[in-house]
């Protein structure tokens, strides 16, 4: 046997013997007294399928072999498993069909409530000057639209509001409307401007008025405080709409698209739930978090939703029709592929690779391996699934086995690692090329002709030769000496 052969074999052993020889030890009975009626074809050990014995006992691996009745024969294709109807009810075998339907994807994400930035703006003053008078002077006091946010005087407005006065007075006044340009493009209120023209005096103060209602979010001004263009001295933002900003899965960016309906809830407010769409879907990843931003709006006309609350998000994806579905825990996750459990009739079940799509609540798509009308194993589909990898890693390492050992017995170089006992000695031999086996540690069997001592630590030369059930046993014996 080949040295990766011997490996698979042992890999192949250990992990079926837990889930592979309880289901066939269970599904045939031990009983050597067949029941009434059945009549049985040989004794096998579901370990060993190509070993058959007409009569019960123990196979070559010492394990007790099972009767297989007329009617049970293990299926012909190594990767099916047949389970008598007995047995398909006692572990509660259920299989349900692939079913052919729409998935629509609900993706569940959270997000934070920000201010509308589209609805902020920034006040600015157009000359330096001083502020005089301040009214509103803390973060978070609202406003409304056209109300004096602070007074200042400015030489330059004072000076641009003499020259328009003055033109006020002439007969006619040819240069009036350049002088009211001027105070319009120093940033002079028309409600001002108008003022001056129907006092005609020109103004200890101008006053600046707010651009639009809402809330103080910043305020960088101060009563005598110097200012002068390019300062930001407040930010109003209208908190009658709120922008709602979530990411999604990297995973997830392909369902995400702007116009997506979605479902708002905010955890202060529990008996509240906004509808929205999706408005902005930001180009880039965060790399930090491999993750998706995008923006929804919502209208806040009686304030409640406040910046910095969190908010739970459910996006409706658009529906993905027509495609094969099953059960989301009829599908086994290996890390490395999925598959799922073919239900065959009559007992038969067969693993089949199966590559899947879009999971949404309990149903998950299957775009290769499947057809609409197959059945599908729901429960008990991890043990079939077991026992048909045992069963078909044995065929396959049987298919793959080497040419017969040569006639003759095969002597191999050894140490005793075990004395023997019990009619079994342990040795650690080299490479026995012959054969195709590796160096390693294992027991025989020792043929009762074998009279040689054979004592723990000892090297000794081996004489192995192989019996009609497939196994070695040793049935000759000679100190190594220098001999290879």
């Amino acid at each position: 046997m080949r040295p990766q052969a011997l490996v698979a074999v042992l890999a192949v052993l250990s992990a079926g013997i837990g889930g592979g020889v309880l289901l066939d030890r269970h599904v045939l009975s031990a009983s050597s007294q067949p029941p009434a009626g059945r009549t049985i074809l040989y004794w096998w050990d579901p370990m060993m399928p190509d070993f058959k014995s007409p009569t019960p006992g123990k196979s070559p691996m010492g394990m007790d072999m099972v009767p297989v009745y007329a009617g049970e024969e293990p299926a012909a294709d190594p990767g099916t498993v047949t389970v008598t109807a007995g047995m398909v009810q006692m572990l509660g075998v259920r299989s349900v069909p692939v079913e052919s339907g729409a998935l629509a994807p609900v993706l569940e994400t959270f997000g934070s409530i920000a201010f509308d930035e589209s609805r902020t703006a920034h006040v600015h003053v157009r000359a330096p000057g001083w502020i005089e008078r301040l009214n509103r002077r803390s973060v978070g006091e609202t406003v409304a639209r056209g109300e004096v946010l602070f007074e200042f005087f400015s030489p330059n407005l004072a000076s641009a509001a003499f020259e328009y006065v003055r033109e006020l007075e002439r007969p006619g006044g040819p240069g009036l409307e350049g002088a009211r340009r001027k105070l319009a493009a120093l940033g002079v209120d028309d409600r001002q401007v108008e003022e001056i023209r129907s006092r005609r005096t020109v103004p200890d103060r101008v006053k600046v008025y707010a651009p639009q209602s809402g809330a103080i979010v910043a305020l960088d001004a101060a009563e005598g405080m110097y200012v002068e263009p390019g300062m930001t001295l407040l930010s109003l933002t209208d908190t009658a709409s709120v922008w709602v900003t979530a990411e999604v899965t990297e995973g997830q960016a392909a369902f995400v698209r702007p116009g997506l309906t979605a479902q708002v809830e905010v955890k202060g407010l529990p008996d509240r739930r906004w509808s929205a769409t999706v408005e902005y879907v930001y180009p880039d990843l965060r790399p930090e978090t491999r993750t998706l931003r995008l923006r929804l709006r919502l209208d806040n006309p009686d304030g409640v939703l406040r910046p910095g609350m969190f908010a739970s998000v459910h996006l409706a994806a658009s529906a993905r029709p027509a495609v094969p579905t099953v059960p989301a825990d009829a599908v086994i996750r290996t890390g490395r592929d999925d598959r799922v459990v073919l239900d065959l009739g009559q007992g038969r079940f067969r693993p089949v690779p199966v590559r899947t799509g879009l999971t949404v609540g309990d149903r998950t798509e299957v775009t290769e391996g499947l057809r609409v009308g197959d059945r599908v194993v729901t429960a008990a589909q991890f043990l079939l699934d077991s026992e048909a990898n045992l069963s078909g890693g044995l065929a396959r390492l049987a298919a793959a086995a080497p040419e017969p050992a040569p006639a003759g017995p095969i002597w191999t170089r050894a140490v005793v690692v075990a004395p023997l006992a019990d009619g079994m000695v342990t040795l650690r031999h080299d490479p026995i090329p012959a054969i195709g086996w590796p160096a390693m540690t294992m027991g025989f069997a020792v043929d009762p002709a074998v009279t040689a001592r054979m004592p723990e630590g000892s090297t000794l030369r081996v004489a192995l030769e192989k019996t009609p059930e497939g196994a070695y046993r040793i049935v000759a014996v000679e100190p190594a000496g220098d001999r290879p």
